[in-house]
């Protein structure tokens, strides 16, 4: 019996690290606010080719016929088929075509067209949106990811937690019926946690950012406490010893990896909560301060306007515009 009780101590430890892992994950996609929006869902035949400016979300795109290729500067292009999925995280130029030497047009100019005259050719239906996260906020999880994503339809095929999800919105999408609006939003919810988890459990494990550092059990010890106390006054030596690590080791760790310093990375976090709480909450600035660990309401929404370019009252009222009054 002695000689097993190390084995199931390194299987309970294990288990621990992995749900610190996902607890922080989960407080990330459960602030964060995707609010998916679908641009066009667009049926052509060749040729065709849309351009898309850099703009603030994760854009992406669902080849639910024929197929396309995404081209972007500095690489070749990608061959899109039918079932494939990608995503631009960092939502950076980039176009959409039939063939690789299409010519292409501005997005809003592509999406002010009628229809696409049959003419014969092979034809493409693609969905494309965009997830409106908050990038200053999604920060660290964003840039954890590539600036492209690409599921090709045997990856989906292969996790049937994602291949259903994207059957259903899919469905949802090209044959909708009452309720599918609001079916549509919860799906891609759904769709992006889906997304998150496989790139994480699928990444090199050598690979740096926010995602790799979740799987360190130092840092993701670190990271959890400070989501479950936001309020604490945590330092960088607290948070070392919460690690199990030197100040120094830690405060080197942590900034390799996810991208940031200990207290930029608490006070990241103490934003996304402070705006939960403004926009979904009917508790006062002093309220707010408090349970994010500011000592006056002052403090607070300086470091709020800081960070978020407007005074939290200002974001309030942003958010949640009064009737008659938006």
């Amino acid at each position: 019996m002695g000689q097993r009780l190390p084995f199931i101590a390194i299987r309970l430890a294990t288990r621990l690290e992995l749900e610190r892992m996902d607890d922080v994950l989960t407080d990330w996609l459960r602030e964060i606010d995707t609010n998916a929006v679908v641009l066009c869902r667009s049926r052509m035949p060749a040729p065709w080719g849309m351009r898309i400016s850099a703009r603030e979300g994760v854009m992406f795109h669902i080849v639910t016929e024929g197929s396309c290729w995404l081209r972007q500067q500095g690489a070749g292009p990608l061959e899109l088929l039918k079932g494939d999925l990608v995503l631009l995280p960092q939502g950076l130029d980039h176009e959409v075509v039939a063939t690789p030497e299409d010519e292409t047009e501005p997005l809003e100019r592509f999406l002010s067209r009628p229809s696409f005259p049959a003419n014969g050719n092979p034809m493409t239906t693609l969905i494309c949106g965009v997830y409106m996260a908050d990038v200053e906020l999604a920060h660290p999880m964003l840039l954890a990811l590539p600036p492209v994503m690409h599921f090709s339809s045997e990856t989906v095929r292969a996790k049937p937690s994602l291949s259903s999800t994207l059957a259903l919105l899919t469905q949802e999408i090209e044959a909708p019926s009452p309720g599918s609006e609001t079916l549509v939003q919860h799906l891609f919810d759904v769709l992006f946690v889906y997304i998150v988890r496989a790139w994480s459990e699928e990444g090199p494990a050598q690979r740096r950012g926010w995602l790799s550092a979740l799987k360190e059990p130092s840092l993701s010890k670190a990271m959890a406490r400070i989501h479950a106390e936001p309020a604490k006054t945590w330092t960088v030596e607290s948070l070392a010893q919460e690690a199990g690590l030197s100040r120094a080791a830690f405060a080197r760790r942590f900034a390799e990896q996810v991208g940031e310093p200990p207290l930029a990375y608490l006070t990241r976090w103490r934003m996304m909560v402070a705006s939960r709480l403004l926009n979904s909450s009917g508790a006062s600035l002093a309220e707010v301060a408090e349970r994010v660990g500011y000592e006056s309401e002052f403090a607070f929404s300086r470091a709020f306007k800081r960070s978020r370019g407007v005074a939290p009252a200002r974001f309030r009222q942003m958010q949640c515009p009064r009737d008659g009054n938006a």
